[in-house]
């Protein structure tokens, strides 16, 4: 199993503790990279890296990952991404508010 360093199961293990010999990782693309490597190794990645050469992406609940999927919220482990900012955000921190959260709410 590869996990994500500093994550203690969350989302994909529903707030257990990973196996103490699973390796720990720094992200998604060590993740993605060290199970392409391995032909029994297990992980979780980000929407975008389910392309990842030689990784094979499962259905889970009967749906598989995809854009539609996460919005129309059937794929089971899909999160929101939050983004702060200290005040009203002005300059580069604003421009990349409306592209990242072009519907979404700023509070």
């Amino acid at each position: 199993m590869a996990d994500r360093e500093g994550t203690e199961g969350g989302l994909a293990m529903k707030k257990r503790d990973y196996a103490p010999d699973s390796q720990k990782m720094a992200g998604n693309e060590q993740i993605a990279s060290e199970v392409s490597k391995n032909p029994n190794g297990v992980g979780y990645v980000g929407l975008a890296y389910t392309k990842a050469n030689g990784i094979k992406v499962v259905a889970i609940d009967g749906a598989m990952p995809s854009k539609e999927s996460v919005l129309g919220k059937a794929y089971p482990y899909a999160r929101p991404t939050f983004h702060y900012t200290n005040g009203e955000p002005t300059g580069l921190a604003k421009q990349s508010a409306k592209i990242a959260v072009p519907e979404g709410v700023l509070i």
